[in-house]
């Protein structure tokens, strides 16, 4: 007997279609968060401690999900709840400051006029398939952009690199890992010995061949995918193709960037090796993306 859909109620507001961004690092997932975050009624959350808890433990152990397919939904269901709750403490639109104790932990003045959710928070790419579980209405969107551009922005964040300490590949306890990108017996005996130009082109590779299996599971009116870079000079059809999928008010505006967008970068930001690295790890993917 099939189940009923759950229910998800949130600052009084029925959770309907929410919207999660997903791609590999620096592929421009804030880029479409940012326009989508202020569409009216649109909140969107990144980077919530139990948000990023839960997706990290099902990124990093993938067979944790598998093996407790209800139980991921409901822990990534439940963190999404709370990331979702405005309050005068939590609302990125209140001015902050004190708050008496009474009102804290009370719906903000925007919690009334907020009607959709989604989220947007690093590699959240890694928990699609628990997320569709938890939301059977939720619709995803996903940017792709060049992996040499996309490597590059790596190598300059602290934060990616991190990762890549030692000691935290699980590569003995979870394998394949789609997280670090490996998959064969050869690039698990060989990835100690990889720079870290190699080991980011991995993520990414492992990312997009996340994304293309997507392509072939979800039905076209829940997955969105967009170019990076078609987005410069095309913000007015990138602004109707997302409100069109999402039902939001999404303003062109919003996909502006002031600064350079990063496009063609890795050209005077990669050395001659790390862009043969790159190209050596993740060449079919680039190829097959019409990035080569």
């Amino acid at each position: 007997m099939k189940q009923p859909p759950y229910i998800l109620v949130v600052n009084g507001t029925k959770v309907d279609r929410p919207v999660f961004v997903l791609g590999a690092p620096h592929s421009g997932v804030g880029l479409v968060a940012r326009a989508l975050r202020r569409a009216p009624g649109f909140h969107v959350s990144a980077g919530h401690p139990s948000v990023l808890k839960a997706v990290y433990a099902f990124a990093r152990r993938p067979s944790i999900a598998h093996a407790n397919g209800s139980g991921s939904a409901t822990l990534l269901r439940d963190a999404l709840a709370e990331s979702w709750q405005l309050t005068p403490r939590t609302c990125p639109r209140c001015p902050g400051g004190p708050v008496p104790a009474r009102l804290a932990a009370e719906p903000c003045e925007h919690a009334a006029r907020t009607t959709r959710y989604g989220d947007a928070g690093p590699d959240l790419l890694y928990s699609t398939a628990a997320l569709a579980r938890a939301f059977d209405d939720a619709a995803f969107v996903q940017i792709i952009r060049d992996g040499r551009d996309a490597v590059a922005d790596m190598l300059d964040d602290e934060q990616s690199l991190t990762w890549f300490k030692p000691g935290l590949a699980n590569l003995e306890e979870e394998f394949p890992n789609p997280f670090f990108g490996v998959e064969t017996e050869e690039e698990r005996e060989d990835y100690p010995r990889l720079s870290l130009a190699a080991k980011c082109a991995l993520r990414w590779r492992s990312a997009v061949r996340l994304s293309a299996k997507l392509r072939g599971e979800l039905p076209g009116d829940r997955l969105l995918t967009l170019r990076y870079e078609e987005v410069p000079g095309k913000e007015v059809e990138t602004a109707e193709r997302l409100s069109d999928f999402t039902g939001a008010r999404v303003s062109s505006v919003e996909l502006v960037r002031a600064d350079h967008d990063g496009t063609g970068s890795w050209r005077t930001r990669l050395d001659p090796g790390q862009r043969a690295e790159v190209q050596s790890v993740a060449r079919p993917e680039l190829s097959r993306l019409g990035y080569l």
